[in-house]
């Protein structure tokens, strides 16, 4: 099949979260199957100053209406695997910057004109391709306005050259709303301006055009795909439980070339299922990375990631204190909001040595805390993806996680399923995050059950060699 993807991230060209792993991991395999992929990426700074980016060659200038002006893109063209090939939207006015999206807490002023340009320039470009691409699939709420803008612009010509279009939403409280005067800048007719269509409570929701006007729609887990029209839906419940007959839910997977503790370079040793010793040297370099004292070599290592968005979190952190016991630790890692990171700081001093926060932190630093920690405890109430469950199971840090979406459909919790538990469920509350967190240092306590448990994740396997498939199928399907 011949498939385009469209994306504001692609992994290992530019990654800001889980959408650059989940694109670049399925376009990698879905090419390696045999399909006809194309990938368009904004021509981010970080992007085209790598070095592979000289060879890309330009294919197509774009002149694009943008409200009452016209503005000036280029497509740019790098074959970049066999049937994989890489299409940069260059516009160094809008993506020649420091930031993908914005400073960390922030984003562009101009980020609405910035990806209705993207998009525009990628309608453009596939109208004009040789040959007619059977599946489009848009990726977030920065390309959600493309399955509209390209059917307007493909009827505006008299032609069709795309099939189907699919739309992935990863986590709707990320949504893309702008004033109404961004509606102007899409150049549409007055009549999507409306309920049924981009109008949100008098603004412009990109994500809410992705979820209308795309043909399928996709959850990054199935049990997503269940809870996203009702309470996870954030103001779209109504829009998603009308479409619910065309979303689905496939369960996005984690790329093996890049998280497998057996041949990882970035830790100090390798284990796997089967072979697991080298966990607890892992273990160890991280305590001694992190500075711990000798009285933590007993107790519980556990890690967290901060939830990008504060919305998204159980709560005041402190909360978490009472379970902690003297000799655990607890490993934060990222950042959330500004208003929400004075409580994780002032939580970090009223434990100091038991608690540590890597606010920023290079790639590698994740691999070695998933490598040597015992436990990972998730910390958002809602966790649409899988990705932080795989990625825990893969490096044998038992994930301890909230019972929604895409966790609850990877992990079999270990106290009600004995015999094949790989991990811990609590429920989406901030009494829940607790609890989860008391049953973790509970079953650290049980060394022998501890080993079983994660020996169960180790062997689970979460690739995209064996999920890519899944996404094959329902492409033709729908085709």
């Amino acid at each position: 099949m011949k498939i385009v993807h469209v994306a504001s991230e692609f992994s290992p060209w530019v990654r800001v979260g889980h959408l650059a792993d989940a694109v670049g991991g399925l376009c990698v395999e879905l090419a390696a199957q045999g399909h006809e992929v194309s990938v368009f990426i904004p021509g981010y700074r970080q992007v085209l100053a790598d070095p592979r980016a000289a060879k890309a060659e330009p294919v197509f200038q774009h002149a694009l209406e943008l409200g009452d002006a016209t503005v000036t893109a280029e497509t740019l063209r790098l074959p970049i695997a066999k049937n994989l090939t890489l299409y940069l939207v260059r516009r160094d006015e809008s993506f020649d910057r420091t930031f993908p999206y914005g400073p960390p807490g922030g984003e562009y002023e101009d980020s609405d004109a910035r990806f209705v340009i993207f998009c525009k320039a990628v309608a453009d470009a596939l109208c004009r391709f040789d040959n007619p691409v059977e599946v489009l699939h848009c990726h977030d709420w920065p390309t959600a306005l493309l399955p509209l803008l390209l059917r307007v612009e493909e009827r505006k010509r008299g032609m069709s050259n795309v099939g189907r279009t699919f739309f992935t939403v990863y986590n709707p409280v990320f949504q893309g709303v702008y004033p109404r005067r961004t509606f102007a800048l899409t150049n549409l007719p007055d009549e999507f301006f409306a309920p049924d269509a981009l109008e949100f409570f008098g603004q412009v929701n990109f994500l809410k055009g992705g979820l209308v006007f795309a043909e399928v729609l996709l959850a990054p887990s199935p049990g997503a795909a269940r809870e996203l029209p009702g309470a996870y839906g954030f103001g779209l419940e109504g829009i998603l439980t009308r479409r619910a007959e065309d979303l689905r839910g496939l369960l996005t997977g984690i790329d093996n070339a890049e998280w497998n503790p057996a041949s990882d370079h970035l830790l100090p040793t390798g284990f796997r299922a089967g072979a697991p010793a080298g966990k607890a040297l892992c273990r160890e370099a991280l305590r001694k990375g992190l500075g711990l004292d000798a009285n933590t070599r007993s107790g519980a290592l556990i890690l967290s990631e901060l939830p990008l968005a504060g919305i998204l979190g159980f709560g005041d952190p402190r909360e978490l204190l009472s379970p902690l016991r003297e000799d655990s630790v607890l490993v934060l890692l990222g950042r959330t909001s500004p208003a929400d990171m004075a409580a994780w700081r002032s939580l970090v001093g009223a434990r100091p040595g038991r608690i540590v926060l890597l606010e920023n932190f290079e790639p590698g630093v994740l691999h070695r805390a998933l490598g040597g920690a015992d436990f990972f405890l998730g910390s958002a109430r809602i966790e649409p993806s899988p990705h932080h469950a795989q990625r825990a199971l893969c490096y044998g840090a038992i994930p301890v996680m909230p019972r929604t979406g895409g966790p609850k459909d990877v992990i079999v919790d270990a106290d009600e399923t004995p015999d094949s538990g790989n991990g811990l469920l609590f429920e989406p509350t901030l009494e829940g995050w607790r609890t989860g967190l008391t049953r973790a240092l509970t079953l650290h306590d049980q060394p022998a059950l501890c080993e079983v448990v994660r020996n169960r994740g180790l062997a689970v396997d979460s690739s995209w060699e064996k999920l890519a498939p899944a996404f094959a199928r329902l492409y033709r399907e729908m085709a």
